[in-house]
């Protein structure tokens, strides 16, 4: 019931156009599934800002096209074009390989867009805010205008060891240990470094962030506490936008089921429509 509720999705937003596509892995041969989203009121040739989205998905679900609301949202308030990609989940293909995936798309878009010279932008839930976080630091401010993470996974193994989740939860659902725990063996493999940043956001120098950064979390998340840190340090160190969203008493995937979850959805919008003004 609750991979269900997560897994809802709204009915199509007549104002965006939406395409079925592919991008390339870097394995030749192979191909990335990906859905484009723009706003049907500017003409197509027109260049306009980009938005690469990841879904979550504990690293091992297939809810590819689960954000459909998130995304059309984007394309049609804030003017974007907006990527909602795929990637390779676990057991079958564990750790670095979703990552790689995410890496190929963000790539693909960047030689698209170098002549045109629009900000792109990261976002993602969950599983999918952790590769978006964790991309958006490798790549650098240089290349990422912005990203936005919903709930995402900050620091993937001593998340294991956080705090249950609040029995004060009034929203979301319940992201148990047990779950958690299964999810991280199916996706990091034995013997993986556990500092690696494409693992574990936490792990990003502040400098090394983009101009824009907006992470919502619930306060009765167990990942609440890491992002919480995460984003307090990207302060006291100086950084100019970062906006870390605490929701009262929400669980995880809170986003589309409460009053303050399309509060959060809404913040979201404004900070990305400001990020690429």
């Amino acid at each position: 019931m609750h991979l269900q509720l997560l897994r809802s999705r709204p009915p199509h937003n007549s104002h965006v156009l939406r395409a079925e596509g592919s991008i390339p892995f870097r394995d030749k041969g192979r191909a990335i599934r990906v859905r484009w989203y723009r706003p049907n009121s500017v003409p197509p040739d027109e260049p306009l800002p980009v938005l690469i989205n990841f879904h979550g998905s504990g690293f091992i679900l297939p809810f590819f096209g689960q954000d459909e609301e998130w995304c059309a949202t984007v394309a049609e308030r804030v003017g974007c074009l907006v990527v909602d990609a795929d990637y390779r989940k676990a057991p079958e293909h564990p750790y670095p390989l979703g990552s790689e995936d995410a890496e190929d798309v963000a790539l693909h878009i960047f030689a698209q867009n170098s002549a045109r010279a629009r900000p792109v932008c990261f976002s993602g839930c969950s599983a999918g805010g952790n590769l978006a976080l964790s991309l958006t630091a490798l790549l650098g401010p240089e290349r990422i205008s912005a990203v936005v993470a919903f709930y995402p996974s900050i620091d993937i193994f001593t998340d294991i060891a956080a705090v249950p989740p609040s029995i004060h939860m009034k929203s979301g659902v319940p992201l148990l240990h047990a779950l958690m725990r299964h999810f991280i063996r199916c996706y990091v493999l034995p013997g993986t470094a556990r500092t690696d940043l494409r693992l574990s956001p936490t792990f990003a120098w502040t400098e090394d962030m983009p101009p824009h950064v907006f992470v919502a979390t619930g306060t009765a998340d167990p990942l609440y506490a890491a992002a919480e840190r995460f984003m307090s340090r990207l302060n006291r160190e100086g950084h100019l936008d970062a906006v870390f969203s605490s929701v009262e008493d929400a669980g995880h995937g809170f986003v589309m089921n409460s009053t303050p979850g399309k509060e959060a959805f809404s913040d979201a919008i404004n900070f990305l429509r400001k990020s690429v003004e």
